[in-house]
């Protein structure tokens, strides 16, 4: 009896060991204490790219995308149009996260942003860690809900939506619109790509290169 209850304490703890492994493992994923909108660092500076539009210009673009490469945000939509693109993007493991609507958008249908979620871990195999809406806007209930599912909100310090390319200095965190109605022209992009010493989000952030997989 006595070494039964020794045996049911054991596994108790056992299981409690893991309950606390796993709180911890996933905390990594929440880059932020409470719901936080990042939009600059304080280490380098970071290339994003919102792509919502474009088949043969951005697919010309990522095959000849080289290294360090721009953390990209995908639309769902896109996603799904675009399979032929997104294979690559996977074979070159290009860091990739969630690209939303407009935030007004999530007002009217708060169940969208659960399918688009589902949709981009349906096709890359893992959930996005990172979360832009198109219009960079993050309202009170929509950061409560991106905090649920365990996302990092992510806004930037410099907007790049058409015309000539921006200044930018230490820390910004830089977004490039790829939309139909507001482009960048991708040839400027290649040039201001090689001007700069981009980073990965997580070094302009926290100055180190982190080990967290945005991608696989």
């Amino acid at each position: 009896m006595k070494i039964r209850v020794l045996i049911t304490l054991f596994s108790l703890f056992i299981v409690f060991l893991f309950i606390q492994q796993k709180e911890e493992w996933t905390s990594v994923f929440r880059v932020t204490e409470q719901p936080d909108v990042l939009m600059k660092g304080n280490h380098g500076m970071t290339l994003t790219v919102d792509l919502s539009f474009g088949r043969e210009d951005v697919d010309e673009w990522i095959t000849e995308l080289e290294k360090p490469y721009p953390l990209l945000f995908l639309d769902a939509e896109w996603i799904e149009r675009s399979p032929s693109i997104v294979k690559k993007i996977k074979e070159k493991k290009i860091p990739v996260g969630l690209l939303g609507k407009d935030s007004e958008v999530y007002e009217d249908s708060p169940s969208l942003l659960e399918k688009e979620m589902n949709a981009f871990e349906s096709t890359f195999d893992f959930a996005p860690l990172w979360y832009r809406t198109q219009n960079h806007s993050f309202p009170e209930s929509l950061k409560a809900q991106v905090w649920d599912l365990q996302m990092n909100m992510v806004s930037a310090s410099v907007n790049w939506e058409t015309g000539s390319s921006p200044s930018i200095q230490e820390g910004d965190i830089v977004s490039v619109a790829l939309h139909q109605e507001t482009r960048v022209a991708l040839d400027k992009l290649n040039s201001f790509q090689k001007e700069y010493p981009f980073v990965s989000i997580e070094e302009t952030l926290f100055g180190y290169k982190s080990e967290t997989k945005t991608f696989p």
